[in-house]
């Protein structure tokens, strides 16, 4: 009997060997939907198997992590932007571990993490970078770093993509309803088209029997499996092209706008552009600012804390504390979320930016 490596690697070389047509499409998106399952039971049971990794915990602060090619100037950019002395070097490998630093822009807070550089095959295992990519699951926005010599942006993308991860892509508008009879339904609402058939045949493949699916989207049958699989990853993703004070960055600057690719220019060895990178690092994160008043103070913390576009109270009380949703008894707000200042609310009250927040505990 094969083992899971052997069947993923089978119906790899068939779907190469399949041209792609309207008389294959069917057969194609089945053999998609065995290899999308196969590689799930393969990861879950690498992570059933434990080993070393990488494991980045989310914090009070939103996180960006900065991820290329080796020796793309990732490590000179992180200590240019932050407070973090990473090790620079002009090899490649430099960077053998994650390493943290704190940026600081507009009163807020960013942690940015340099990884270890992407070579091609990162998603199969190579140069740990399955290690390395899984991290991206935990982090609010990734920024690929490339540069003059290293552009080659495609391949970083399918290695990505290729862990479930979708960078710059919504998830897919699909509803799954089980039922224990009835048949398997595909429906779709206003003028969504698909091939009913082909999915049908794919919803089998994942087992789905009785089911009502809706489709609230026109989507082809990658995206449809992406639905099915319930496990995806979607994370906004920024480009950046490192050395611009070198002879070749007007090439490769041309050549990644011509590919529809809006890269921030920057040298890291200059300090050059670096606000508005810090202007795009915080545009794209989707951060708001909450200031924490005291019960028996006048003026608010002058450091806002930052936190994540439609956070609650309950979000804020988890992350100063872990007693404090037990202890909680209600919350004064002043700012754009409530009606008129200091308004009483409860945990599941949504903060806007700038809101002014104090929490009152229980005692003892």
């Amino acid at each position: 009997m094969p083992t899971i490596e052997e069947e993923i690697a089978r119906i790899e070389e068939e779907l190469k060997k399949t041209q792609y047509n309207k008389a294959t499409e069917h057969h194609v998106g089945k053999l998609k939907a065995k290899l999308a399952k196969l590689q799930k039971a393969k990861e879950e049971r690498r992570r059933g198997g434990g080993g070393t990794g990488f494991f980045i915990k989310k914090g009070v602060y939103p996180s960006v992590a900065l991820i290329g090619p080796p020796s793309v100037g990732k490590s000179s950019l992180l200590n240019a932007i932050t407070n973090a002395e990473s090790r620079v070097g002009d090899f490649d490998f430099t960077t053998l571990s994650i390493v943290p630093g704190i940026m600081e822009y507009n009163k807020m807070k960013f942690r940015i993490l340099d990884l270890p550089g992407i070579i091609e095959g990162a998603g199969s295992g190579r140069g740990r970078g399955r290690e390395v990519i899984s991290v991206l699951r935990n982090v609010d926005l990734v920024a690929i770093v490339l540069d003059p010599f290293k552009f080659n942006y495609e391949y970083i993308i399918n290695e990505i993509r290729n862990m479930g991860i979708r960078l710059n892509e919504e998830p897919p508008k699909i509803s799954i309803i089980k039922k224990d009879r009835g048949g398997l339904n595909i429906m779709t609402t206003g003028k969504v088209q698909v091939d009913t058939d082909l999915f049908t045949i794919i919803a089998r493949e994942f087992g789905l029997i009785n089911a009502d699916i809706i489709i609230r989207e026109n989507m082809d049958s990658e995206r449809f499996i992406d639905g099915l699989m319930g496990n995806r990853v979607y994370l906004k993703a920024i480009f950046i092209l490192n050395k611009a004070d070198t002879p070749e960055f007007k090439d490769a600057y041309e050549y990644l706008k011509s590919r529809g690719i809006d890269p921030i220019p920057v040298s890291a060895a200059n300090h050059e552009n670096l606000e508005s990178l810090k202007k795009a690092i915080a545009e794209n994160t989707s951060m708001i600012r909450v200031y924490l008043k005291k019960e028996y103070e006048n003026e608010p913390d002058e450091e806002p804390m930052a936190i994540r576009e439609g956070s609650t109270v309950e979000d804020v009380c988890r992350m100063l504390h872990k007693d404090f949703v037990e202890r909680f008894k209600f919350a004064t707000v002043k700012g754009k979320s409530v009606k008129f200042p200091n308004q009483r609310v409860g945990l599941d009250h949504v903060l806007a930016d700038g809101d002014i927040l104090t929490i009152y505990i229980k005692k003892g």
